[in-house]
């Protein structure tokens, strides 16, 4: 039966089905939106007691070029202080810095995290192989 037949005879189109599958599909993309890498590359630090942490956070990456990307946007240093400030306190902020950055940058954003009143700072490594 054609489409326009259906709607001729009041039977109308099915929308419970096709909103199950948009909500499904919002469902999908928000949590695998949680698993991406970070959008710059980087080439983390190993560390053999590294771990896994999925609680919220805010995402902080810095290439070594100093590039800073907050939750896949980029921005400037200058507005770091702004972003970060009024998070919730007991909000993770996780710094996934390359490692050729320049320690510098990361001591910058752990104290913009600092000023901005949030103080669980976590440095994003690699799992080690153990040596």
């Amino acid at each position: 039966m054609r489409v326009g037949q259906m709607l001729e005879s009041g039977g109308g189109l099915p929308f419970a089905p096709m909103l199950d599958v948009i909500f499904l599909l919002l469902i999908f993309f928000m949590l695998i939106t949680r698993y991406l890498p970070p959008s710059l590359s980087v080439s983390l630090p190993e560390a053999d007691s590294a771990a896994v942490d999925d609680r919220p956070s805010i995402m902080l990456s810095i290439d070594e070029t100093g590039l800073l990307v907050v939750d896949g946007v980029e921005y400037q240093w200058e507005a770091l202080p702004r972003l970060l400030d009024g998070s919730d306190p007991q909000t993770a902020v996780r710094i996934a810095a390359d490692r050729e950055t320049d320690y510098e940058l990361v001591v910058r954003a752990m104290d913009a995290a600092g000023q901005a009143g949030l103080t669980r700072i976590a440095l994003e490594t690699m799992p080690g192989t153990g040596n």
